[in-house]
């Protein structure tokens, strides 16, 4: 297997770095040896053949300090809320963020969340949650994660590194916009950012000469992403549109579900008023305008769904009666 970096995390107080994981040596074929020996053993009339096996060593020793690599301060943080999620999808915000708990990016790499994140499965701690697929939420292993995309999105919009690619959800969802109150600020519309590796991904570039450390801490209704680094100058302005062009959400959908009983009723969608958000940032160096870009997303009008059991009485009654599939009032 590949060569691992070490891990470690910042202390604010040192201003060094605490090890929190050490490097390990990896074993790779060198396939341009490999194929050479191949070609060569072929020609000989051999058909047992060995593969050309080397040492492959980490880049970051677990002897590296902050000052070689450039990580010296606190560059940028942000933090996302979720008050009101299921205990699953609180479990997958906690698995995923866990794996880039002292992560590192080089200079001039392109850093993919998808390859980081790697598999995500119940053998690897993640359970079912709402995903969107197939033009409807339904349940699937690791729903949620994009609550760790969307942290990780604002993190490096507002650090001001470049975004290699950014897709949104097909809904607006109330968790991407929520503040530290659990109020929905509507400026956060157009500032989220989903994962589904790997047909879909969220990359940024680290363009700066200097390593970032990424941390992550994850409550059961927040999650805080930092970047470590040295700061060369960025400053960062942004603006919204907020939602304009709003198309209402579709009446709700009510299906017959032969697993319930009579008069139970689910909701298994949730509706959301179609808009369009395109957000402008500016990334200045020392004060000088250094680029600016836009991010566009048109979010489609969702449809709530509620399911009833056989013989339930009129489904609209029953669900105004349990306060279900609502229509968005914003």
């Amino acid at each position: 297997r590949p060569a691992s970096n070490a891990k470690f995390i910042f202390n604010d107080e040192t201003k060094q770095l605490d090890l929190m994981e050490e490097s390990k040596t990896g074993r790779v074929m060198d396939l341009d040896a490999s194929i050479t020996a191949i070609n060569d053993a072929l020609l000989r009339g051999e058909h047992s053949i060995s593969l050309v096996i080397v040492e492959d060593q980490p880049q970051i020793p677990g002897t590296a300090t902050g000052q070689e690599l450039g990580i010296t301060e606190l560059i940028a943080s942000q933090t996302s809320y979720f008050y009101g999620s299921s205990p699953a999808r609180i479990q997958n915000i906690q698995t995923a963020a866990a794996r880039f708990h002292g992560v590192m990016v080089a200079p001039g790499a392109t850093f993919s969340m998808g390859e980081a994140m790697g598999d995500v499965s119940l053998d690897n701690g993640f359970a079912e949650a709402l995903i969107i697929y197939g033009g409807r939420t339904i349940k699937g292993v690791g729903g949620g994660v994009c609550q760790v995309s969307t942290t990780l999105f604002r993190t490096v919009f507002n650090a001001g590194f470049p975004v290699v690619e950014r897709n949104p959800h097909a809904y607006r969802v109330s968790y991407y916009e929520q503040t530290a109150s659990g109020a929905i600020d509507q400026d956060l519309a157009g500032l989220d950012a989903t994962v589904y590796f790997p047909l879909v991904d969220f990359k940024f570039k680290n363009d700066s000469p200097y390593w970032i450390l990424m941390e992550t801490y994850a409550t059961n209704s927040s999650l805080t992403w930092k970047f470590y680094s040295t700061s060369d100058g960025r400053s960062v302005t942004w603006d919204t549109t907020g939602p304009i062009n709003v198309i209402p959400a579709p009446p709700p959908l009510f299906e017959l579900n032969e697993e319930l009983a009579k008069n139970q009723m689910e909701q298994v969608d949730y509706a959301a008023n179609g808009a369009d958000v395109t957000v402008t940032r500016t990334v200045y160096q020392n004060g000088a305008v250094l680029f600016q870009d836009q991010y566009f997303t048109q979010y489609q009008p969702w449809q709530a769904i509620c399911q009833y059991g056989p013989d339930s009485r009129n489904p609209e009654k029953l669900a105004a009666e349990k306060n279900l599939c609502r229509t968005p009032s914003s």
